[in-house]
């Protein structure tokens, strides 16, 4: 580490970090592998959230990737996962980590956990309800989207309708689902109490992370969500299954794909686990280069010469053709705007915030230094 003092991220000042706040990563791993253009001599730094979208990349072989998080709790799930895919084969992998249904949890972690860092064993250890009930269920946003699944919309349609949402159609025929079975005048005001800024600061999200959102916030996820049920294919998108749900079934993300699995596998030590900022990785003296970034949505937390400072020392470990990732849930943030050398690549952007199967994000940026 550089013995000069290291820049404190800003979310540390205000928002919780004591809890799993997300026990797997809701952003499409299929449209960020996609905008990075992995490469096999790439170094990519990637915020680790609870591990999938760094697990994904692995498929492309990267040289290197480094998944951070500030958060100690999101780190252990993190490596639970690597761990998981490291040592068990495929099923016994998805039934630990939760992707499968398992009454053998607690052996499949038994089998495994003498290869967990101390500290992590300690925290599942004592809190092996977590594993019981797979990690990936654990989460305070799991636990939301829960709710709204299995208390919220039940008050709204009966089943046959709600599965009906999740069966394959046209457009025209989603369209007209939307239009005439699902858009009803509960769904419209349910979900606007649900999906407030006060409820999901409340059940979901850190009320901390909407510092910087001047939206309504309830509106723009229902608008999100229209968009994922009318104008991409219901049948094949993974997280609204989850949502409506509360499992996978057999409509998986990219890291839980079987096809996937032995890739992963066998690139799985490329994997590096760090509990710290972006901003402390990129001043480490033995952090030589980084050509690719999957930032989340980091901005939307801090306030633009916050995110500026975090580009200004991207650029020290970076060169021309760097390629940068992230989000915007609600918050306008985009540094391009702020530096000659980074170029928006905005048709690309666009065009893939249209595929985003993770619907309630209102911009997925690329950035690439030129």
């Amino acid at each position: 580490m550089s013995t000069k003092e290291l820049v404190k991220s800003e979310v540390e000042n205000y928002a919780k970090f004591d809890l799993i706040r997300y026990a797997q990563v809701w952003e499409d791993a299929e449209i960020l592998i996609k905008a990075l253009q992995i490469q096999e001599n790439d170094n990519i730094l990637s915020i680790a959230s609870a591990g999938e979208n760094a697990i994904s990349m692995l498929i492309k072989n990267p040289n290197k990737i480094y998944a951070i998080d500030l958060n100690a709790n999101q780190m252990a799930c993190t490596e639970l996962k690597k761990i998981s895919y490291k040592y068990l084969d495929y099923n016994e992998c998805m039934e630990l980590i939760g992707v499968f249904e398992s009454d053998k949890r607690k052996q499949l972690y038994e089998k495994i956990k003498s290869n967990l860092k101390e500290n992590t064993q300690k925290y599942f250890d004592e809190q092996i309800e977590l594993i019981e009930q797979g990690i990936i269920n654990t989460g305070k946003f799991e636990k939301y989207f829960n709710i709204f699944g299995q208390k919220v919309l039940p008050l709204i349609h009966n089943k046959k309708t709600i599965q009906q949402l999740l069966q394959p159609k046209t457009k025209e025929e989603r369209i007209e689902f939307y239009d005439t079975k699902w858009n009803n005048l509960r769904w419209k005001l349910l979900f606007r109490v649900f999906f407030s800024k006060t409820v999901m600061g409340k059940l979901g999200r850190d009320k901390a992370f909407f510092r910087y959102v001047n939206v309504n916030v309830a509106q723009h996820i229902l608008e999100r969500t229209k968009y994922a049920i009318t104008e991409l294919d219901t049948s094949k998108n993974s997280y609204l299954h989850y949502i409506i749900n509360g499992k996978y079934d057999q409509v998986l993300p990219v890291a839980y794909r079987k096809e996937n699995f032995q890739t992963i596998k066998n690139n799985i030590d490329k994997l590096i686990l760090l509990s710290e900022s972006v901003e402390t990785f990129i001043e480490r003296d033995e952090v030589d280069y980084i050509s690719k970034y999957n930032l989340s949505d980091i901005f939307e937390y801090m306030d633009d010469s916050q995110m500026c400072k975090i580009f200004e020392k991207i650029f020290t470990k970076s060169s021309s053709g760097t390629r940068i990732a992230y989000w915007n849930m609600l918050a306008d943030k985009r540094a391009s705007k702020y530096f000659d050398n980074l170029e928006y690549k905005e048709q690309e952007s666009q065009d893939l915030l249209k595929q985003d199967k993770a619907f309630f994000y209102s911009n997925f940026i690329i950035e690439e230094i030129i």
